[in-house]
């Protein structure tokens, strides 16, 4: 990174209000960004196993969920040395295997969160091939509810008022958009729908994704292992993980039995983008980290989700119901309550606490 300038320098220095605008410009293509990956993320889910069905019907070649993940994984682990080359300026392979030999036991902590996590992306794709992209994307936000129990139980936290009223309010959502599915007419994309198997996939899903954030913010808080090396870590055993599995598993007849060219020829074109914008949407989700804040990473899914709504109604054929909208706005507002993040908005400051509003100072007694 560049010196910062002192203050005896000849040199022009930007003005403050040049850095706000520029900063402002950063969080503004980092906002598009979320939206588009969390909003192509959903729809490519559901279309690469739409697409994966349309290729069995013809007779051609389709990669399992177990096979996709495999690929995501090979990716990261490509992304994850690039940055860290980056980051360190020099050989990346080598700061990897010096960490792990130094520090073998802190590596071997990964191992629980990367076998879950291939769990739980398999299970995604199994969610999505029974569950149009919106009603995923709301059922995703699970993770808040099941991330903020497991804090509870296994960190030992106590949740406001306002927040067990959040979780109450995202799960009356999420059951309204449930009750639209239950009784919707049958229209939708091509794919196939089983929503009683894609819910409870979805579910599973979000409590393994609860459980292995709480588990490394437990366990890996404080590890002397810079971010990119523990992601190169965390790839490496999710590979070996699904590897085995893929490696053992029966290929379909159409496919050959070579594993490089199962992987190249079963992935279709919208597999492929799913791939890509699973692998980059880590990166882009610690640039948010990094350089934004709470109110825009909620605004940002709040965006997708209705971003995903509309797409998915204008050119899937999705039906939108009273009952949809009327949980997706539940989900929405959950996502802002959580977060404390309605108090500075108009009308809402005005709202008690735990509906989003300003916390009161008490007034003596007296006076």
């Amino acid at each position: 990174s560049p010196s910062p300038l002192l203050p005896s320098s000849t040199k022009d220095v930007t003005s403050p209000s040049k850095e706000r605008e520029g900063f402002s410009l950063l969080k503004g293509a980092l906002l598009a960004g979320v939206v588009v990956q969390n909003a192509a993320l959903n729809v490519t889910a559901r279309w690469s196993r739409v697409e994966a069905l349309h290729r069995e019907a013809r007779g051609e070649c389709h990669a399992s969920p177990g096979a996709v993940v495999l690929v995501i994984e090979l990716m990261k682990i490509v992304l994850a040395l690039v940055l860290l080359a980056v980051e360190i300026k020099g050989n990346p392979i080598l700061s990897v295997m010096k960490t792990t030999v130094t520090h073998p036991l802190d590596c071997l902590k990964v191992i629980v969160p990367a076998v879950l996590y291939v769990i739980q992306n398999q299970l995604l794709l199994v969610a999505a091939a029974n569950l149009e992209a919106p009603v995923l994307g709301l059922f995703g936000q699970l993770k808040i509810l099941t991330t903020a129990l497991f804090s509870v139980a296994l960190l030992g936290r106590t949740l406001g008022k306002r927040r067990w009223v959040a979780l109450v309010v995202l799960t009356a959502g999420i059951a309204t958009v449930q009750a639209s599915q239950m009784h919707s007419d049958g229209s939708g994309d091509a794919g196939e729908k089983n929503v009683p198997l894609g819910l409870m996939m979805i579910s599973v899903v979000a409590s393994l994704s609860g459980f292995a954030g709480v588990y490394f913010e437990k366990v890996l808080k404080g590890s002397p292992i810079s971010l990119w090396t523990r992601n190169v870590h965390l790839a490496l055993f999710s590979v070996a993980t699904v590897g085995l599995q893929v490696i053992s598993g029966d290929f379909e007849e159409a496919c050959p039995s070579n594993l490089v060219e199962y992987l190249s020829n079963g992935l279709g074109p919208v597999a492929w983008a799913y791939v890509i914008i699973q692998a980059v949407g880590g990166l882009l989700i610690a640039a948010v980290i990094k350089y934004a804040d709470n109110i825009l990473k909620a605004f940002a899914t709040s965006v997708a989700i209705l971003v995903i709504a509309l797409v998915s109604s204008l050119f899937f054929g999705f039906a939108l119901s009273g009952l949809f909208f009327l949980g997706a706005s539940g989900v929405i507002y959950s996502i802002f309550l959580y977060g404390d993040l309605l108090k500075d908005l108009g009308p809402c400051g005005r709202c008690p606490p735990y509906l989003g509003g300003q916390e009161r100072p008490s007034t003596p007694r007296g006076v």
